[in-house]
């Protein structure tokens, strides 16, 4: 049986139930407009997931696994159609979504980025010599698209100096493979530790994208320097249908809640901010599509540094030195 090129970084079947069919609408990033798509041409990428064996060879282990994780995690999302319920605390369901949120949080194309940044720089250099004032010019000339502060261009020569250093290169592709999936095991208990909400509409206007599960708090002034993670979410969300959305939030259980239309607009937009490339809707409800303003540029990995000071167990502080700080951003 023949393995196909082009690899999927969100599940073509979970996608396809914001549509009709195979067709669903998207609107880009770049260029700036909607049109409708067949969705095996949408969150994918050629060899996306292709490794090379010990033996030096062209290897899609890794997508065969998916696939099949794609399979049962689909069973899990139409049992929560049938029963209008998120799955309950310690069963199948529950394990097997966790392992299906984790799963696609760690395998977008964003998750690469910190792995493929120093060869992307290596190669923007094309010869010259990576110093810092290289590094400043590729961030604000690609990376960016704006001139970094000072701290930013330190801490990412910086980062890209030190891993050189370790790894005696560039990361390679199996290393962009594979490290994000590794991630997984560490998300899990974050996803089990939650209270399971299941958001339903009256009307069928949920929008999802090619970078569906969204890790959100409200916005803080820290924001401008700094990132958060999943312990510090408020929600984590994921729509599951055109009609409703787990929300993961802190406590323990399950509930279910309908919601109006506004908290639908504005979940569609935290989609639209955090998109790779598209948002993605069913083919016939424009409403929802038209409403969200998507940037030309999304989320992006960001660098700082700064003194850090750590907090001595009689709580008192002392400083220790400067600090290497990498996030991404939420839109």
């Amino acid at each position: 049986m023949s393995t196909p090129k082009l690899h999927h970084y969100v599940p073509q079947s979970y996608l396809a139930r914001f549509g009709h069919g195979e067709q669903v609408r998207v609107r880009r990033r770049l260029p700036a407009k909607t049109h409708l798509a067949n969705v095996k041409n949408i969150a994918a990428e050629t060899g996306f997931y292709t490794i090379t064996d010990e033996n030096g060879a062209p290897s899609t282990v890794i997508e065969r696994e998916l696939c099949e994780l794609e399979g049962t995690g689909l069973a899990a999302l139409r049992r929560i159609d049938e029963t209008d319920m998120p799955p309950l605390p310690g069963s199948d369901d529950r394990e097997l979504l966790c392992l299906y949120l984790a799963v696609q949080m760690a395998r977008t194309p964003r998750k690469r980025t910190m792995m493929l940044f120093a060869g992307n720089l290596t190669a923007y250099a094309d010869g010259r010599e990576v110093d810092k004032k290289l590094v400043a010019e590729y961030l604000t000339k690609k990376h960016l698209g704006y001139t970094p502060r000072p701290a930013e261009a330190e801490g990412a020569w910086a980062f890209c100096h030190g891993l050189r250093a370790e790894s005696g290169g560039d990361p390679t592709q199996n290393d962009a493979v594979i490290l994000p999936l590794q991630s997984v095991q560490v998300c899990l208990p974050e996803f089990r530790a939650r209270h399971w909400r299941l958001e339903a509409s009256r009307k069928p206007n949920f929008l999802t994208s090619d970078a569906p599960l969204v890790v959100w708090r409200p916005h803080t002034a820290s924001d401008a320097f700094s990132g958060f993670g999943l312990k510090d979410a408020e929600e984590i969300r994921f729509p599951v249908s055109p009609s409703a959305q787990l929300v993961l939030i802190p406590g323990q259980g399950t509930s279910v809640e309908e919601v109006k239309l506004s908290r639908v607009g504005t979940c569609n937009q935290d989609i639209a901010d955090s998109c790779q490339h598209v948002v993605v809707g069913h083919p016939d409800r424009h409403a929802a599509l038209d409403k969200v303003e998507l940037r030309k540029r999304g989320p992006v990995l960001r660098f700082n540094v700064g003194p850090g000071v750590q907090e001595n167990s009689d709580g008192t502080h002392e400083p220790m030195g400067d600090i290497l700080h990498m996030w991404t951003t939420r839109r």
